[in-house]
């Protein structure tokens, strides 16, 4: 019995010691003899917490303390990496398909992470999707019928979007208690775009910031997100406020664009006129005629209130400007290359070109899709 109670303090110890330990084991394919390294991520660094030579059947074993819900990074050397999210007392096992990581994994034994993976494939769908798009509106330019595929390919892109959009949304209301809903917020579809970027999705941070504080209110990530949800509300009302002020209350969403010098032009820098808001593409044979009918109108009537903000979804900047050029077109052309204009289009629901809404000068839009003689018919209604 003496014995035994001597040994029960140290077994307590080691016990206590082991209850945080995460052990994550598994296999990469063609990865043998490679570095794996598990960081620990913060806001805006990482720490290296174990790392591990993969051996020559591709099988890995790390160990990490981890005291509450924490992402951590699983890469190798050569960059590649897999974001996970971790529970005390889990134990995960890992197949990885090569030194891609991300691209085709599984998980098993860690439900943070399971979700991480979710809307990390999700994602990694989406994106895969918009690049075949925009590589078969760039292969389909010199089609006879570009105009109509264009079209239909443009609505495809839009689609996509918005079901990206809609996943991202109903994954954070479904988790709104799990740090996954915290990645989900921030997720990209490029440098500049983020998968939630309208601005009521900021009711979708003050969700998950709510949660968080609750859970865990001393988490640097809640801190983070707190502070991000005020820095949000802040713009959001005083971007409210200029719009009030600039717009007078104008019925129509702004929009900022570069033009062909590369300067950043609104459509509320026209507040006060009649507005064309028109959308085109410049290898679009019925765009290319409607910019002559918008060229007539124009001439007759830009000294009477006027003007043509115009917003190309075109991913050629050189046969955009070279449109512009040969069509001779005098007033406001826009455009994002990157995207082809994809924010742009959501915003009024472009489902294809081309298209137009008419702004009047109070702000208020006051006609939609209009052509020929129809469109003339309404512009000299407004403007006399």
């Amino acid at each position: 019995m003496k014995k035994l109670l001597l040994a029960l303090p140290f077994l307590l110890f080691w016990a206590c010691s082991q209850k945080d330990v995460v052990e994550i084991e598994g296999k990469i394919e063609n990865a043998n003899g490679k570095v794996l390294y598990l960081d620990k991520l913060h806001t805006s660094s990482t720490d290296l917490m174990d790392s591990v030579v993969i051996d020559e059947d591709g099988r890995f074993q790390l160990e990490v303390e981890v005291t509450q819900s924490d992402f951590y990074l699983l890469r190798l050397s050569n960059g590649k990496l897999i974001t996970l999210l971790l529970e005390p007392k889990e134990n995960l096992l890992m197949y990885i398909k090569g030194p891609e990581m991300s691209k085709d994994y599984f998980v098993d034994g860690s439900k943070g992470s399971t979700l991480v993976k979710q809307i990390t494939d999700t994602l990694n769908i989406t994106k895969a999707k918009l690049a075949n798009i925009r590589k078969e509106l760039d292969e389909k330019k010199t089609d006879p019928n570009y105009s109509s595929i264009s079209q239909n390919l443009l609505a495809q892109y839009v689609e996509t979007l918005q079901k990206q959009r809609e996943f991202s949304v109903d994954f954070v209301m479904k988790n709104a208690t799990s740090l996954a809903s915290y990645m989900a917020l921030y997720q990209k579809l490029d440098d500049k775009t983020f998968t939630l970027n309208e601005n009521d999705d900021i009711q979708y941070v003050k969700i998950v910031a709510s949660s968080m504080k609750a859970l865990r209110p001393e988490h640097e990530f809640t801190k983070a997100i707190l502070h991000n949800y005020k820095t949000l509300e802040k713009n959001l009302a005083n971007l409210k406020i200029k719009q009030l002020i600039q717009e007078e209350g104008a019925g129509f969403p702004d929009i900022t664009l570069p033009n062909t010098k590369n300067k950043e032009v609104s459509l509320s820098s026209l507040n006060g006129k009649f507005v064309i808001l028109s959308y085109w593409a410049s290898q679009d044979a019925n765009s290319r005629k409607h910019n002559q009918t918008l060229k007539k109108i124009y001439k007759k009537y830009k000294n009477k209130g006027l003007d043509i903000y115009q917003i190309s979804v075109d991913q050629d900047e050189k046969l955009w400007k070279k449109a512009i050029k040969d069509d001779k077109l005098t007033w406001t052309n826009v455009c994002d290359v990157k995207t082809g204009s994809v924010r742009a289009t959501r915003l009024y629901n472009i489902q294809q070109v081309p298209a137009n809404y008419l702004i009047d000068k109070r702000g208020e839009i006051v006609g939609k899709n209009l052509y020929g003689l129809a469109l003339e018919e309404k512009v000299a209604e407004y403007v006399k």
